[in-house]
């Protein structure tokens, strides 16, 4: 928030604000351009990156930590602002008329949203290149071939790929392979939850992020909090509840921030009170999906996701009453036997739990219903708020 907003905020001009201000400023899937609370991480990171200030490539890494401890909010800020200084720069005219060298490309891509060596060749192409790359009617050789050409004329290239090793998104072996194959003059920086001994790579430096301390995960949201909630309309001590609850992850205290004051909102409150806190923190199961996973998910996916958090208890109850009622709504174009199927491969990725209603003593699997392991009151927003977007 800049200085203007901040005078007129206290000068009133907000007073008709609602108690979400700036819907993204919280929302747990959003990135700021200046992450708070990690000016040490960055400069272990820019530490290794050193000698690309000198026109060299650093060396590989690995950037590793848990959930909501900041890695991608930080690699996708420095990525952006390391691209802004990259390719050929302007020579300084002195007497000994010396030429600086060029600094690597740097690109970041997330590989929730290109899983596929073709996602990943294309993602590349379109931050390498100010021309739009084609979806359609070209294929993953032309693909390749275009970004060899790309890398034998431009820059050497840092590649940042985050989210590697989850269960939508490819092992740190086949990023290497797929990223070897379009030329030697690039090095990978990939990111992950899991340890460096058990990628299945072996990078030449790591870098770890630890959850978040306790003050700084306060001035984390209150930053994100003074930017996108209305004014006062959530209280420090709540803050620090929030914090205290949150045990380090800013992805599930942004969640559960969001949550409280979606609630609040829905109630017609023009602050969050204790009881919107406590729905915002329920709302965010314990451990909890990553709601960048889920809205990473196809489309239709998402939809049936959408449809069984808007369910109710006895809607819910099993998940034969889950999936009848899911095929019957009118967004859903799909069988109830293949609504079940795609729910059960959900709940196989580690997105949905199933939980066994009551025990039989009759032969087969006892009835069991789903339950979302991400904050689905968050997650609904989000989804309505795209939609509604278009």
């Amino acid at each position: 928030m800049n200085i203007d907003d901040r005078i007129e905020r206290r000068l009133g001009y907000d007073a008709g604000m609602s108690v979400l201000a700036d819907f993204e400023a919280v929302s747990p899937v959003t990135h700021v351009d200046s992450p708070v609370g990690r000016g040490p991480a960055i400069e272990r990171l820019l530490d290794v990156f050193e000698p690309a200030f000198s026109g060299s490539l650093p060396p590989s890494v690995y950037v590793y930590g848990p959930k909501g401890s900041g890695k991608s909010a930080v690699v996708s800020s420095l990525f952006d602002r390391l691209a802004a200084h990259s390719g050929p720069r302007r020579a300084i005219q002195t007497t000994t008329r010396a030429v600086e060298p060029t600094i690597p490309g740097f690109v970041y891509v997330d590989a929730r949203r290109a899983s596929t060596r073709f996602r990943l060749y294309h993602a590349m192409l379109a931050a390498m290149s100010d021309d739009s790359v084609p979806d359609h009617g070209i294929g993953t050789e032309e693909l390749a071939a275009s970004l060899r050409d790309a890398m034998r004329t431009g820059p050497d290239l840092v590649v940042a790929v985050d989210h590697a090793n989850e269960a939508e998104t490819p092992t740190a072996a086949t990023l290497i392979d797929w990223l070897n194959d379009v030329g030697e003059r690039l090095v990978p920086a990939f990111l992950g939850r899991d340890p460096p001994d058990a990628i299945g790579w072996e990078p030449e430096t790591t870098v770890e992020f630890a959850k978040y301390r306790r003050h700084v995960l306060v001035e984390l949201l209150t930053s994100r909090c003074s930017t996108g909630l209305g004014r006062d309309a959530l209280s420090h001590d709540q803050i620090r509840e929030v914090v205290e609850w949150a045990a380090g992850d800013a992805h599930d205290a942004l969640a559960a921030v969001m949550g409280a004051a979606v609630n609040a909102e829905r109630s017609g409150a023009s602050t969050i009170r204790s009881g919107d806190v406590d729905a915002g923190v329920d709302g965010v199961p314990r451990p909890c999906v990553a709601l960048g996973r889920v809205l990473a998910l196809p489309e239709s996916r998402q939809r049936l996701l959408y449809e069984l958090a808007g369910l109710s208890e006895d809607e819910r109850s099993t998940v034969g009453v889950a999936t009848e009622t899911i095929a019957a709504r009118s967004g859903v174009d799909l069988s109830a036997s293949t609504v079940r199927r795609v729910l059960y491969e959900l709940a196989d990725a580690g997105l949905l739990e199933r939980v066994t209603v009551r025990e039989t003593d009759g032969k087969g699997r006892p009835p069991s219903r789903l339950v979302p392991l991400f904050p689905t009151v968050v997650f609904s927003e989000l989804f309505d708020r795209r939609t509604r977007s278009g």
